[in-house]
């Protein structure tokens, strides 16, 4: 069973309200001919008759769209109406509310007794219906007994031993068949156009007109990946990486791959994706739909298995994947439920650093440095006034409101300068402590995760809290698009080993990243760092290190052959 993307936009709204429509008890038929895209389809005489019996209609824009896939809520519904199913029971499902359009017809098709929930309670709404659940329900539906007619068909080893039989019941009945290569194709997700058919032929079946004529030969074929049996789907527990999209893979049988089950969701370029560790011999891909050839690249990702490990990395391309096992012998199993990869802003609004903005390097009590240090933008200290700056070699403008330095890229001002400067670094000192404040505020996404320790760790956009101090003893990633924000709220300090880099992938930008600490922070020789650090006391940068972001402490800051860029 598979998780259906969410449509958005204007046509999820006229679905929803075309499946009100299909399924209210009093309603107006469609005409056939204002279907305008059936001619000529293959299934275009069903379609036609279920619309003239308003069993079926339309969308709001005159079409059918007889490939859309149908889910498990639009699948209960059209059994219910063409089974005439209207007795509704007592449903507990957690992802069902009653003010969903689907609650009444959940309810009857829990009644009628051909759907279940999962272990987890929940029902699933939206999950693409596979062609093998479609073929269970039907040999429910009908009472169906089970058959071995499904040994002959081409690929009877992707068909798992649960469904098998209710496929050699359909086939004996004629109401689902092989294609013309000899395959069944058991994963692939139902059309609309599908599911009327095998309804319309399950509805004569019952009627005791016997077998009815099998799908013509022109039914669409598209060329599967080789799959491997899978097992039941049952969703296993998983204990994800916070800022991670989570993939559980169900239990596999002996000697298989299993199949994974995708969560629908939309992640970032390159965001951490957290699966169930694929076993050692077997790698997960990420890749568009469709794929047969697997190869590293931008619109392609992996995991070799070794039954531990169980982070991918999403493809740096935007665009929609599914998770894929492939084994030793090349054989692979592929979700139907959809990763959408998307450059859209996601994490919280930008921290306000008001006027405080201005500056590459604000301080309450002083900015020192050993030359040759080269910092691009303003700096300044208040209330400390201009003998607290050294090392700077500073050379005062003639107006006496600001002073340069052949190691600055911007204006030096100290509380001490001519009028207005005091007054403006008031402001922007106040602004500080504003911003400070701002950020520790915010609300949390992830608390306490790797207990601190960053190092090696790629983080997506979203606000990270910490009680501890912060340690980066090897490179981290900070990865989003240009307009994703990053707060990081630390109890105390921040110590980044010499050598070490962060890192920014995806378009992130410094400007959207804010390091609110409580205590020093500390920037190691050789180090670089991304962001604006809002420290309470003081920063320190060790030999040659580099930020390219702002230094805003409520003490001092220290530079040793520094270079700062304000973003």
């Amino acid at each position: 069973m598979f998780i259906l993307k969410r449509n958005t936009g204007k046509n999820a709204f006229v679905w929803v309200i075309t499946l009100c429509l299909i399924f209210s008890t009093v309603g107006t038929a469609t005409a056939a001919a204002s279907v305008s895209d059936i001619k000529d389809h293959w299934a275009e005489s069903a379609i036609s008759s279920w619309v003239n019996q308003s069993l079926v209609v339309g969308y709001e824009d005159g079409t059918f769209r007889p490939e859309v896939k149908v889910n498990r809520q639009e699948f209960a519904a059209l059994v219910n109406r063409s089974f005439v199913f209207t007795e509704a029971g007592t449903i507990e499902f957690t992802d069902v509310a009653q003010t969903d359009w689907a609650y009444s017809d959940i309810a009857k098709a829990k009644q009628a007794g051909y759907v279940t929930g999962y272990p987890d309670g929940t029902f699933k709404p939206k999950q693409e219906m596979s062609r093998q659940e479609v073929a269970v329900t039907i040999a429910k539906l009908l009472a169906l007994k089970p058959s071995t007619s499904a040994d002959l068909i081409k690929d009877l080893s992707s068909i798992p031993a649960w469904s098998k039989g209710d496929i050699g019941a359909v086939m004996d009945q004629a109401i689902m068949t092989g294609y013309p290569d000899g395959t069944f194709h058991p994963l692939q997700a139902t059309s609309r156009a599908e599911v009327i058919i095998i309804l319309d032929k399950a509805l004569k079946v019952k009627a005791g007109q016997g077998t009815v004529v099998p799908t013509p030969s022109t039914l669409p074929v598209t060329t599967p990946v080789p799959v491997t049996p899978v097992a039941t789907p049952v969703v296993p527990g998983s204990t994800p990486i916070p800022g991670a999209t989570v993939i559980p893979v169900v239990s596999p049988l002996p000697g298989t791959i299993s199949q994974p089950i995708l969560n629908t969701a939309t992640v970032a370029p390159g965001t951490n994706v957290t699966i169930s560790a694929p076993a050692a011999g077997d790698t997960a891909w990420l890749a568009p739909t469709g794929t047969t050839i697997f190869a590293a690249g931008a619109n392609m990702t992996s995991l070799t298995g070794n039954g531990t490990s169980t982070t991918v990395t999403a493809p740096l391309t935007a665009g929609d994947y599914h998770l894929f096992l492939v084994n030793a012998a090349g054989m692979s199993a592929a979700s139907a439920g959809i990763l959408t990869v998307s450059s859209v802003a996601v994490g919280p609004s930008p921290v306000n650093l008001g006027t405080a903005g201005n500056f590459a390097i604000l301080a309450k009590t002083g900015i020192s440095s050993v030359p040759n240090s080269a910092v691009t933008g303003n700096i300044g200290v208040s209330p400390i006034d201009a003998t607290a700056i050294t090392g700077l070699s500073l050379t005062m403008d003639a107006t006496n409101e600001f002073a340069i330095s052949s190691q600055i890229t911007g204006k030096v001002y100290a509380s001490d300068y001519t009028s207005p400067t005091s007054v403006n670094l008031t402001t922007a000192i106040s602004n500080v402590e504003t911003a400070y404040t701002d950020a520790a505020g915010r609300a949390v996404n992830y608390t306490e995760l790797y207990s601190g320790d960053l190092s090696g760790q790629t983080l997506t956009a979203g606000v990270y809290k910490w009680g501890t101090a912060v340690l980066i003893n090897s490179n981290v990633t900070l990865h989003g698009g240009p307009n994703d924000v990053w707060i990081f709220q630390i109890g105390r300090g921040i110590t980044q080993a010499s050598g070490t880099n962060i890192i920014l992938t995806g378009g992130a930008q410094a400007k959207n990243i804010f390091w609110q600490t409580a205590e020093t922070v500390s920037i190691g020789t050789d180090a670089h760092f991304e962001g604006n650090i809002l420290s309470m006391t003081n920063i320190t940068m060790g030999t040659n290190a580099s930020v390219n972001g702002r230094l805003l402490a409520q003490t001092a800051v220290t530079l040793d052959k520094s270079t700062v860029v304000a973003p």
